[in-house]
């Protein structure tokens, strides 16, 4: 931890930025340590708390926002190149399509907590045809949420970095449990508004074929 400390303090803002861009692009960038750090030295004045915040955030936003394109423009190719060097590609892919399904674009909020689950996000937006209004909105809401997780914590706890390292693993875990359980406060009630409505749109397809039917499906509808 006190390497990237030093590492930070020789290279300052760009390094930071570099950090969080290769770690978003797919490069095995120990971003969150980067992000611990500058928050520390943000805390003893070294670096200035936003300008480190909003280096981290843009990086990581147009490192994903290249994903999100490539995926829009080549779709399950570039999956299929993400998921290459997972031990069971076939079994990654059908993980994150069923959870993109079940949650959608707001999963962008969640995924820079989950490794692994952040890479696949942005390119699945884009191929899902996710707008870009609305894949920029929700990525930098994620964005700015794990920047602050982390930074903050490495400004809280500038003197034990090591202790905030701990943290920042527990933490990324909680705020994943607690996203989870956002979006699924999200999708249930939406899922309960589209079974009843397939279900209506059954009784009224048998109350069209069978005219006889007609008056209960519609004591059914009210």
């Amino acid at each position: 931890m006190n390497a990237v400390v030093q590492f930070v303090i020789k290279h300052g803002y760009p390094i930071l930025f570099a950090a969080i861009f290769a770690r978003q692009i797919g490069l095995p960038v120990p971003a969150p340590l980067f992000l611990l750090a500058a928050g520390a030295l943000a805390a003893v004045g070294k670096l200035n708390f936003f300008a480190a915040f909003a280096l981290a955030v843009t990086g990581c936003v147009l490192a994903d926002w290249a994903w999100y394109e490539a995926g829009r423009c080549w779709g399950d190719r570039v999956l299929h190149l993400l998921y290459r060097l997972a031990p069971d590609p076939n079994a990654a892919d059908r993980r994150a399509r069923a959870r993109f399904a079940r949650h959608g674009p707001p999963l962008l909020v969640l995924d820079k907590f989950v490794p692994g689950l952040d890479a696949v996000v942005p390119p699945l937006a884009g191929a899902s045809g996710t707008s870009r209004i609305r894949f920029l909105a929700l990525e930098t809401l994620g964005a700015s949420l794990w920047a602050v997780g982390y930074g903050g914590l490495g400004y809280t706890f500038s003197q034990d970095l090591g202790r905030a390292a701990a943290y920042a693993a527990r933490a990324g875990r909680l705020a994943a449990v607690l996203a989870f359980a956002g979006l699924c406060l999200y999708a249930v009630p939406k899922l309960v508004r589209w079974r009843r409505y397939t279900r209506n749109s059954r009784i009224l397809g048998t109350a069209q074929a069978d005219p006889v039917e007609s008056s209960a499906a519609k004591r059914l509808l009210i």
